[in-house]
């Protein structure tokens, strides 16, 4: 905690952050009910009221361990766990720190005309970064925030993060802006893109029925490798909590998705597969779903060597 507030090396104090963070969600998990160390509220507090830090630094040292990261530092992957943790270390930093981080917003809001520059893109990261803190619990001030700042049209920066967060937050807002967002640069395929990844990638309960629908949105195509990474490869890599749901829905998604592109693009088709070639790592529940669909590809007729080899090795191992 010392050393997240207080290093002068700017990588120690990130790494310590990262540490840190981890052993106590990691704790969390294995021990609900664990409580937040007071030291690491002081610590956020000290460095974010540190007007020498370096911003784009601190945005990193702000950032929670992912899902998937937190997944490979355990033996048996906790799905619910982690993500119950990792949400609920969010909202209680969002709690402890709310001024602090709204400082930070505010600060940001009320700078002058865009600049493309090492400093005011860390600014922008960092004031993103507090905002998403602000957004996970039921703050009426920072979603409302969050909308000025999707209205405003800035930056494709900013955009994005607000657009995102607003997204999670599934209030009818976020189906608003997709559609404002979508309309405005519908003929941009590199930003739609982005669109197709947000949504899939949502913390929403009705991610995969979103994804599902999007599979017949006119901008959709199976023949496009992009467009097919940034929907059903983000979904299905990018969104453990969604994907890895107990009753095997996104599985059943993905074996479906894989058999579908096989014939059109097989190379794509197995690199979505690996999402579940570790399947061994996960509860047995889990395991026993994922080698079902295994099972029921490599019974696919005509199946490609790509796809055969991942599939086969998958069980086999």
């Amino acid at each position: 905690m010392f050393l997240m507030a207080h290093d002068s090396d700017g990588f120690n104090r990130w790494d310590a952050s990262q540490t840190l963070a981890q052993r106590i969600l990691l704790q969390m998990v294995t021990e609900p009910g664990t409580q937040v160390p007071e030291g690491l509220f002081e610590a956020f507090r000290n460095a974010l009221r540190d007007p020498g830090s370096d911003r784009a630094l601190l945005a990193e040292i702000l950032t929670l361990p992912s899902e998937s990261y937190l997944g490979d530092q355990m033996e048996t992957v906790d799905v619910d766990g982690i993500h119950r943790a990792r949400e609920g270390l969010k909202a209680a930093i969002a709690s402890e720190l709310r001024e602090d981080l709204r400082t930070i917003v505010q600060e940001s809001r009320g700078l002058g005309s865009f600049e493309l520059t090492p400093e005011a893109i860390g600014r922008r990261s960092l004031k993103n970064r507090c905002l998403g803190y602000l957004m996970s619990g039921d703050d009426v001030q920072a979603r409302a925030l969050c909308e000025a700042q999707f209205a405003a049209h800035r930056n494709m920066t900013d955009v994005i993060a607000a657009l995102r967060l607003l997204v999670d937050d599934g209030a009818d807002a976020g189906d608003a802006a997709l559609t404002e967002f979508y309309e405005r640069w519908r003929s941009n395929p590199l930003v739609i893109d982005k669109w197709f990844a947000i949504q899939a990638t949502s913390r929403r309960g009705d991610t995969l029925e979103k994804v599902r629908r999007l599979l017949v949105h006119p901008d959709y195509s199976i023949a496009n490798p992009n467009r097919v990474r940034s929907l059903v490869g983000a979904f299905c890599m990018g969104n453990q909590h969604r994907f890895h749901t107990a009753s095997g829905a996104g599985y059943r998604f993905l074996g479906e998705r894989v058999i579908e592109l096989d014939p059109v693009n097989p190379q794509i088709a197995a690199r979505l597969l690996q999402a579940i070639a570790r399947w061994q790592r996960f509860d047995s529940a889990r395991q026993g779903l994922m080698r079902a669909e295994l099972e029921r590809i490599l019974e696919v007729e005509d199946l490609s060597k790509d796809v055969y080899e991942v599939a086969s090795k998958s069980l086999s191992g």
